[in-house]
């Protein structure tokens, strides 16, 4: 066997998978020495969904080669939807692809499934490489809460952070709407290192904070010009990541 690794939360795996289908339907997935990982870059260069799954974040993890895989998302989907209560997920490879066991801790009962993949080279995809001026955490649901206001207003969201605040503007004719963050209300962590103005396309960043509402804490990161780096920690160190571009 090339490849086999376990993974304790199968409610984790479905967040990513559930996640990363918000951008695509077939997901390339490197599977090296480090552990799982994956990046996957929109085509009109908007938006990155990044997951990182290190060898540490599983209970076993055992690979003979280095390759990379491809994943229909949507057959996932159904297997992981259909899991109550803790279960782990255990995927493997077979001859003409992989094979993905969930088993409910609970009851033992399993569920299979197996899938025709292409292996290929590891995908060689870069993150972005910049400095970050505000960092802040927030609840999932808050931030998706606010981000669906503002977008009910207009396409374009201007983000200023100075001080001890970081305010969220959206202005249409007629229309407006503020969001003003300090730690404590509602943000449960929050550095700011200097003045920083960025403007975001509201749809883009309805999507992402969607996607990452199911967590507890989220973590972003912006600065003038660059990209926003928004983060949901997983279990055991795994993270699941997107990055959005500014308006310019």
């Amino acid at each position: 066997m090339m490849f086999r690794a376990i993974y304790a939360s199968s409610k984790d795996f479905y967040y990513i998978i559930s996640s990363m289908s918000k951008i695509t339907d077939n997901l390339p997935i490197n599977l090296t020495e480090e552990g799982i990982s994956s990046k996957y870059l929109t085509e009109d260069k908007v938006m990155m969904g990044v997951v990182d799954i290190s060898k540490n974040s599983l209970e076993e993890y055992q690979i003979e080669k280095p390759m990379s895989i491809e994943l229909n998302l949507n057959d996932l989907k159904k297997i992981l939807s259909k899991m109550k209560g803790r279960s782990s997920i255990e995927i493997y490879e077979i001859e003409d692809g992989i094979r993905i066991t969930v088993r409910d801790e609970k009851t033992g009962t399993r569920s299979n499934l197996s899938l025709k993949v292409e292996k290929k080279e590891v995908q060689s995809l870069k993150e972005p490489s910049v400095n970050h001026s505000v960092t802040a955490k927030i609840d999932g649901e808050i931030f998706k809460a606010i981000i669906s206001e503002a977008s009910k207003i207009g396409d374009e969201i201007e983000i200023v952070a100075e001080n001890d605040s970081i305010v969220l503007k959206v202005q249409e004719t007629g229309k407006g709407y503020i969001a003003t963050l300090r730690e404590g209300k509602p943000l449960s962590e929050l550095m700011i290192e200097s003045l920083t103005n960025v403007r975001y396309g509201t749809p883009v960043l309805e999507k992402v904070v969607n996607a990452l509402s199911f967590s507890s804490e989220i973590e972003f990161s912006l600065g003038s010009g660059v990209p926003m780096k928004i983060i949901a920690p997983l279990e055991k160190g795994a993270s699941l990541k997107f990055w959005v571009a500014p308006r310019l």
